[in-house]
């Protein structure tokens, strides 16, 4: 009977040795489970830093485009407004062209000389110059 009950608390202390051994299996596949989504959580947050940082440039780089698209509208705008004022000075001078004298050949005497055309004395500007004729460069006024 001793032998009996002696063999039964064996067979018990094996099975709770069996369920400590599957306890202790589950434990360590807990400790890879338990790393393996540490890792997980790590390069998760680490993506979504780069995915924030890489967010930031793409504005800055949206911000950059908008910038030059502005810029580059101002420019052509000044650009047709320049051409709009050379053809008005074209316009201009073609005009003054057409109503100035030209010079004149003298055919009479033989020889080219030329003569001299007939300005009104109103538009004559007699007053002398300030100006150097025999100066090389000249620096605008500061004001």
């Amino acid at each position: 009977l001793d032998i009996k009950v002696k063999e039964d608390q064996v067979r018990e202390l094996e099975l709770k040795v069996q369920e400590l051994h599957k306890y202790k299996e589950n434990e360590k596949d807990t400790e890879v489970l338990m790393s393996a989504l540490s890792a997980m959580q790590d390069k998760t947050l680490h993506l979504e830093n780069s995915l924030s940082a890489e967010t930031r440039i793409k504005l800055d780089l949206f911000s950059a485009l908008g910038d030059a698209k502005r810029q580059l509208e101002i420019a052509q705008g000044q650009i047709l407004q320049k051409d709009q004022e050379i053809k008005d000075l074209k316009q201009k001078i073609a005009e003054v062209m057409a109503v100035m004298p030209s010079v004149v050949y003298s055919a009479d005497t033989g020889s080219m000389t030329p003569v001299t055309p007939h300005y009104s004395s109103k538009f004559m500007d007699t007053s002398p110059s300030g100006l150097d004729p025999n100066a090389s460069v000249y620096q605008p006024l500061k004001k």
